[in-house]
């Protein structure tokens, strides 16, 4: 009967030990953030052909490559997204301070370094332009936006929520409103779609876009951070960004 050496089970447990303190640490490092349905936000959080990766999903895995956190993503609806960011129930999210009242992230978040800039739009059938010269034009009047998503000054005007951009720009060839808001490669992307002619009015939000942290998760954004520098500085970011049919200018260095 061959006895094992008392050492070398020692040497196996410590080394069973260690692999579960590694895979333990390891999810702890593992950070949610939404996608969204098919068709939302494109090209950021999907891409333009159904079923292929949006700015977002690469961006995430190409940060994942340079530092030890893993992102995961969940589908949910726009405004379910919003729960669930409120409720911890993910952990990040991408964000411009300027969609939110005051620019404040919020008690109980962090925000990382900026990525690149996204601008919003008022956005009109062409030939409506001069309805609205300025952001003050659409207050009190019937907008249409996302529901679910963060719009500083929704106070001031009526919400006609829709679940998707895709929608919007439809109810807007409909004439179901004369304005929505949306960023500008949306728009452009969703109007080619749907063969509408659109006119972009003045700006509603001029903003960057950041990750918002659940606060209880903050002793990664220094991971987050280095991660985001780094795919500036590889050129990945510029790479993904291209792939989708915008500027590289819009980086924030």
């Amino acid at each position: 009967m061959n006895v094992v050496p008392f050492k070398a089970l020692l040497l196996v447990a410590i080394t069973v030990v260690s692999l579960c303190v590694s895979v333990r640490a390891d999810e702890h490092n593992v950070l949610y953030y939404d996608q969204g349905v098919e068709g939302r936000w494109v090209p950021y959080q999907r891409g333009a052909v159904a079923g292929t990766p949006g700015v977002f999903q690469q961006m995430t895995d190409a940060i994942s490559g340079h530092v030890d956190i893993i992102f995961k993503y969940v589908n949910f609806p726009a405004k379910r997204a919003q729960k669930a960011m409120k409720d911890g129930l993910i952990d990040v999210e991408f964000i411009s301070l300027e969609w939110l009242p005051g620019g404040d992230p919020g008690e109980g978040f962090v925000v990382s370094n900026p990525l690149f800039a996204v601008n919003e739009y008022i956005v009109t059938l062409a030939g409506n332009e001069a309805q609205f010269s300025n952001r003050q034009a659409y207050y009190g009047k019937a907008v249409g936006t996302i529901a679910g998503y963060y719009y500083f000054d929704d106070d001031k005007f009526e919400r006609e929520d829709f679940l998707t951009e895709s929608l919007l720009i439809q109810g807007l060839k409909k004439k179901r409103f004369n304005a929505v808001i949306l960023e500008r490669e949306t728009a452009k992307f969703w109007a080619s779609v749907h063969q509408v002619d659109i006119a972009f009015a003045p700006l509603h939000t001029e903003g960057v876009l950041r990750v918002r942290l659940q606060k209880d998760k903050a002793h990664l954004l220094p991971l987050i951070n280095q991660g985001i520098e780094a795919i500036k500085a590889s050129g990945e970011l510029a790479n993904i960004l291209r792939g989708h049919g915008i500027d590289e200018s819009v980086i924030v260095e």
